[in-house]
């Protein structure tokens, strides 16, 4: 289901309803939500609050955001900043983000090839995380729509209200994100995909020389 869930989302950018599960894998209502639940507190989607309807399925967005993916002759939304340029390692070809400053509302476009940024508009622009990781899933929704974004320059970051300093955030390109990504989204289309462990993405972050108390799991 999981790997259905997915397939569909990259054929048509928007995840299948309950009822198409029921349809596809031939299952009464109650447990075609309870393996949707089940998928949920596996961390592998996210459902709208009260409901069995899909809102995230990571790096998909079911709704729109200012987070905007072209591949493959689609457009995606991701759900944030970091989502956006996962699709990368996620889909394993060219993509273009098409993204709006945090700030000002102003554009930014990304052209991802063969593991690494080929263009960035501004030059300038960078990755936001405003919380830590080990915040994310105290409210993954909230952190995902809104601590984790695009600012054109950082003179635009500082200005925000959403800056910090020190190690209370991250400020990170496009090229460490893609990096980040690989362990959590390279094998998601995969029918044997598993997130990795807490420790695991610790010493991945380590390896890539993301250290200290912000990158703590």
């Amino acid at each position: 289901m999981r790997l259905f869930i997915y397939q569909h989302l990259v054929e048509h950018s928007v995840p299948p309803v309950v009822e198409q599960l029921m349809t596809k894998f031939e299952l009464p209502r109650t447990e075609a939500v309870a393996e949707l639940r089940k998928l949920a507190d596996e961390r592998n989607v996210a459902l709208v609050k009260g409901t069995a309807r899909i809102l995230m399925a990571w790096p998909f967005s079911a709704i729109a955001t200012p987070f905007v993916v072209r591949a493959r002759g689609r457009r995606y939304f991701a759900n944030c900043s970091w989502d956006s340029v996962a699709f990368h390692a996620m889909l394993g070809e060219d993509i273009r983000v098409e993204a709006l400053c945090h700030h000002c509302a102003g554009p930014i476009a990304i052209d991802m090839s063969g593991g690494r940024t080929k263009s960035i508009q501004p030059a300038q622009s960078l990755v936001y995380l405003a919380l830590k990781p080990s915040q994310w899933w105290e409210d993954i929704i909230i952190s995902c729509s809104n601590t984790m974004v695009f600012f054109c320059s950082p003179e635009h970051r500082d200005t925000s209200d959403l800056g910090a300093s020190g190690e209370q955030a991250a400020s990170l390109t496009p090229d460490q994100v893609h990096l980040m990504s690989i362990p959590l989204y390279a094998r998601r289309l995969e029918i044997d995909y598993a997130r990795p462990t807490g420790p695991e993405l610790s010493a991945h972050f380590a390896s890539l020389g993301l250290t200290g108390h912000f990158w703590q799991l």
